[in-house]
């Protein structure tokens, strides 16, 4: 079997179903085993003695023969005649075993009935008595000698008082073992047969993208700013230094192209399309860049939600003219980062309509992170791919298939030349996904100012006038003395940075200018 991962992953994919399985199969057999019919059993055993004639040697008896005998209508059909029954009735629930090293027989007889197991095993063992005994006394009289007796029941057929209890943990262990072997097998049949992504070189060969970046699988969080994109939340986590590497690995081919735009996009819904926009943007920001992150995903808007913000105006109001651009984004709590939610209104974005926004957004910031609607489902993503300066194709490690990624591919080959890249969330070191090392959360220098720490995320929105002067971890706050304007608009305040290099836009607003370094300390 060709899969990435090979039974770690087939297990971790079709787990549920294997036990599912399993537990079926082991609940038929004890089904059958509680449910069977009620069965009584009587026996009654005879000694096969060795011939005995005058002048020669006795003669064991061949027991494997006796027992065949026993069996056959010689015997059977003369007790169905004295029971008044048919040979073939007679004969149902009938056995004869053999005792190791002895000339026993042990007569057996199973039936529904108590009285009926007893009188039908009583009439074979006699039965087979009378014919072996007539039998030797016939040949005694043709060779003119005596012999013994060749057949003696010594033991009558009993009345059992107790039905046969059935071997419950037989019946419930073979039904382990075959729900085992039937789940593996019906899993891997449904394995070869799912059109399922199965892991990064999967992902590579059938969309030809260069994968920027692989995203582990995380445990849904919890509590107050659950919400919040993971480099906000735990920034130390080995997802957040996922999204710190897939920056890494995309800013360099945003500068060879000139691009200051990146759609980010999926084939279907639920592949993790908004939870990457954010968190790259979140990304971008702290490594110094001016960022404005664009939610066009009309119908299901997520981004406002991931930070705690509005919805109450956005790039819909800003479309149909009635909000300004500067009066619609809103700050986000990381620096350099702002938001330019959806809007309270449903519709459909044409990237002819939108290009004027985004080349808008771009004179005012570095980068531009659009949150696009699946390209599968609507077709405002092929429009928005056609506007964008780099689109970021997601492929979910659980959800996203093969036919899927290659039909959103073609259908964004029509607006997009080239500047296509792939992320794999989800995807566990199995599957050929990156799985970087938590960072240490007190290896992080603190500020040298000893700034006041904020409980809550949604605090660092507070304008810097609101506030004593005393910079705010993770926020644009910082001593007016020491500050520089970085962002200003007529209608909105200016959002203060610490003192340092910038540069100056068309517009007359400023942005920091790039910093070496990583750039994920508060600056």
């Amino acid at each position: 079997m060709n899969t990435f991962g090979g039974p770690a992953r087939l297990i971790r994919a079709y787990g549920l179903w294997i036990a599912l399985v399993t537990l079926v199969v082991m609940g038929a057999g004890y089904g059958v085993s509680t449910l069977a019919p009620t069965v009584y059993r009587s026996a009654a055993i005879v000694v096969v003695e060795a011939r005995v004639r005058a002048n020669t040697t006795p003669v064991p008896p061949e027991m494997g023969t006796e027992k065949e005998l026993a069996k056959s209508g010689l015997v059977v059909r003369p007790a169905a005649a004295e029971l008044g029954l048919s040979e073939g009735q007679m004969a149902d629930g009938f056995t004869v075993t053999v005792a190791p090293d002895a000339n026993v027989l042990t007569f057996i007889y199973e039936s529904g009935n108590p009285v009926t197991a007893q009188r039908r095993a009583q009439a074979l063992a006699e039965a087979y008595v009378d014919y072996r005994n007539a039998g030797e006394k016939a040949k005694t009289a043709v060779a003119g000698a005596t012999a013994n007796a060749h057949a003696t029941l010594v033991s009558s057929a009993y009345l059992p008082g107790q039905p046969e209890s059935r071997p419950v943990a037989i019946d419930v262990g073979i039904g382990l073992v075959l729900g085992l072997l039937l789940g593996v097998g019906t899993a891997i049949v449904r394995d070869r047969m799912s059109d399922r992504i199965r892991g990064l070189r999967d992902f590579e060969t059938i969309s030809g993208l260069t994968v920027l970046a692989t995203v582990p699988r995380t445990a849904r969080p919890r509590g107050p700013g659950a919400a919040l994109p993971v480099l906000l939340r735990s920034p130390e986590t080995p997802a957040a230094e996922s999204y710190r590497y897939l920056r890494s690995r995309l800013q360099p081919l945003l500068s060879r192209d000139g691009a200051g735009s990146v759609l980010v996009a999926s084939a279907y819904e639920g592949e993790g399309r908004s939870t990457t926009a954010a968190n790259l943007a979140v990304a971008l920001a702290l490594a110094g860049k001016s960022v404005i992150l664009v939610d066009a995903d009309l119908r299901r808007p997520a981004q406002h939600t991931m930070f705690g913000l509005t919805d109450e105006r956005g790039l819909t109001d800003v479309l149909a003219g009635e909000v300004k651009l500067e009066d619609a984004l809103q700050k986000c709590p990381a620096p350099r980062l702002r938001l330019l939610a959806a809007g309270p209104r449903a519709g459909l974005v044409e990237g002819a309509v939108l290009a004027p926004v985004i080349r808008a957004l771009g004179r005012l910031c570095d980068v531009v992170v659009i949150d696009s609607p699946a390209v599968l489902s609507v077709s405002d993503a092929i429009g928005l791919a056609g506007v964008a300066g780099h689109v970021l194709l997601i492929g979910d490690f659980r959800r996203s298939t093969r036919a899927g990624v290659v039909r959103a591919l073609s259908e964004l080959s029509e607006v997009v030349d080239g500047n296509v890249s792939g992320l794999l969330v989800n995807a566990p070191k199995s599957a050929g996904g990156l799985v970087p090392k938590a960072r240490d959360a007190a290896a992080t220098p603190p500020p040298a100012t000893g700034p006041e720490i904020v409980g809550d995320a949604l605090s660092l929105l507070d304008p810097p006038t609101d506030r004593s002067g005393t910079p705010v971890v993770g926020s644009a706050s910082v001593p007016l003395s020491t500050a520089s304007t970085v962002y200003q608009s007529k209608s909105s305040p200016p959002v203060i940075s610490p003192a340092g290099p910038v540069k100056a836009r068309a517009n007359g607003s400023t942005v920091p200018a790039p910093r070496s370094g990583d750039g994920d300390e508060t600056p």
